[in-house]
């Protein structure tokens, strides 16, 4: 008999499994979280958050304290060895309601998630909890776990992600390989718990004698990545000598106070298999990224996301499990895109020779003088946007282009005068949503076809020009879309009928005809019931 009985069971509580952890609670089923260490990490480690997770956090419903300790909207910054600026990343834009680029502390993230753990009742979590050995069975998964006393523990659930690290025990469970490389190059990090540096950008130097990275953060902080060279020891280079020596000769933080030093290389991996029947990976666990485009974390967090509302909806018995053999076919290729932007990032950040600087150095500087190039190295236009061909999907969507991809999130005003971000008002469930002068008439045609799920209230957005129709059905809601993001990625002069998932994908979308919409979404959940599977990487 098993001392703890759950649905899902989530071993590691890094960012990837403490953000499972909150959605599940959050959807009301019972999660238990398991960690080694005896709490959330202390030291600097991730120091980037992008604008998709920062809408992870916004489902978790904690974007607001997750906020208080980010420094918002920054860029980065490119440097010749003679110190000219050669490239410029700003991105303006907020596609999904936040900035494209932030700096956050990893410490500080995971205790405000930890403490996220509170709220609810059906979360317990299992710090300084060892995991020896896994067992699945046709019926769920039972872990034995040793505790900080050496008592043995055995926890059961019908299903487990393992989001525990680079090594991870859960990967060796599920067979996987894990392709890729490691390089041989050594980084020195330096992090600060203050800095006179007055360049809030992240400061990129593309000297081939010495690269180096300096990143802003939260609270007045700063980190400091600096290229080994073949010759330079481990030992003598993390000494007080030769950190004050390195940033003496890269800024005015000779004097300033170091939290961490460590030496570390980096790795680009992905495992081919994410998961059996039961288990399922997630993280570090799943893909490592080389540092170049700050991405190792962020991916991680969009896993969660991905399989927590897929494992909630079908322990619940909303959406039968065939629903999760979607996950790896929509992940593993939005990984390992940003695995790559990073390994192609790195060849900007690492010039092989001078030769080499010169060479990407001058095409960016060429590049510059064409203003559609600029603004595509500019506002990141460049980094790779989730969009899903296969999976819990129907891309038959009229050639829209939108079926698959993450939902914009503009900023919309209710009925009453009351102004928020969409996603507050979406709720954490599929919802049922229209776009256009007419979207209250075609919300009004659909609703109440049965489509195999719950889609919530019926959401009408209409464009900034256009006002409700009072004459409308009173069950749909109507909000009126304010920045003209919805319309910049809709088709001028139509109404869009869109599934909207929970996590802010679009599941189907269609100008033509609400009846068939409704099929297509009923098709959809159907092939997730037992014996059906959706189509796999």
């Amino acid at each position: 008999m098993a001392d703890y009985q759950y649905d899902i069971a989530v071993l590691g509580a890094g960012p990837t499994g403490l953000t499972i952890a909150n959605l599940l609670g959050k959807a009301g089923v019972r999660v238990v979280l398991i960690e080694r260490n005896a709490s959330t990490v202390a030291e600097p480690r991730a120091v980037s958050i992008d604008d998709e997770s920062l809408r992870s956090m916004q489902a978790t419903g904690l974007v607001g304290e997750v906020l208080k300790d980010v420094a918002q909207d920054y860029g980065s910054y490119y440097y010749s060895a003679r110190g000219t600026r050669f490239l410029a990343v700003a991105p303006s834009s907020r596609d999904y309601g936040f900035p494209k680029r932030n700096a956050f502390s990893q410490p500080l993230l995971e205790a405000t998630l930890r403490r996220g753990l509170e709220r609810y009742s059906n979360v317990e979590t299992l710090f300084s909890h060892s995991c020896e050995e896994i067992d699945e069975r046709a019926d769920g998964v039972v872990l034995s776990l040793k505790d900080a006393d050496g008592r043995d523990v055995t926890v059961q659930a019908a299903y487990m992600v393992g989001s525990d690290g680079a090594r991870s025990m859960a990967r060796r469970h599920v067979g996987a390989t894990f392709d890729g490389s490691t390089y041989k190059q050594r980084w020195l990090i330096v992090d600060l718990a203050s800095t006179r540096e007055r360049l809030r950008q992240t400061r990129i130097m593309c000297d081939p004698a010495r690269p180096f990275i300096t990143l802003p953060g939260p609270r007045g902080i700063r980190r400091y990545e600096f290229l080994l060279h073949d010759h330079e020891n481990d030992g003598s280079m993390t000494s007080d000598e030769a950190i004050h020596r390195l940033l003496s000769a890269h800024g005015p933080d000779a004097d300033q106070p170091v939290v961490r030093r460590q030496i570390y290389t980096f790795h680009a991996r992905i495992a081919d298999r994410w998961n059996t029947e039961r288990i399922y990976l997630a993280g570090d666990a799943a893909h490592l990224s080389p540092p170049f485009a700050g991405q190792g974390m962020n991916s991680g967090v969009r896993d969660a996301h991905n399989i927590a509302w897929k494992l909630a909806s079908v322990v619940k018995g909303e959406i039968g499990s065939g629903l999760l053999k979607s996950y790896q076919a929509e992940r593993q290729p939005h990984a390992a895109a940003l695995i790559q932007l990073a390994v192609r990032s790195g060849g900007v950040m690492v010039p092989s020779s001078r030769l080499h600087a010169w060479l990407v150095q001058s095409a960016f500087r060429i590049s510059s003088l064409i203003p559609s190039v600029q603004a595509y190295f500019a506002q990141m236009k460049y980094k790779p946007k989730p969009h899903y061909t296969k999976g819990f999907v129907r891309t038959d969507d009229e050639e829209l282009n939108i079926a698959g991809r993450m939902m914009p999130q503009p900023t919309v005003e209710t009925a009453d005068g009351q102004r928020s971000q969409l996603d507050d008002l979406l709720g954490a469930g599929f919802r049922l949503v229209a776009f256009g002068d007419d979207a209250q008439r075609v919300l009004g045609e659909v609703r109440g076809q049965w489509m195999g799920i719950d889609v919530g209230q019926p959401l009408a957005i209409l464009p900034s020009t256009t006002l409700p129709d009072r004459e409308a059905a009173a069950e749909i809601e109507v909000v009126r879309e304010l920045d003209g993001l919805m319309g910049a990625n809709m088709p001028a002069g139509r109404t869009v009928l869109m599934l909207i998932r929970p996590d802010r994908y679009v599941a189907a979308a269609t100008t033509v005809s609400p009846a068939v919409f409704a099929a297509r979404v009923q098709s959809m959940v159907l092939d997730c019931g037992e014996g059906r599977t959706l189509p796999s990487a």
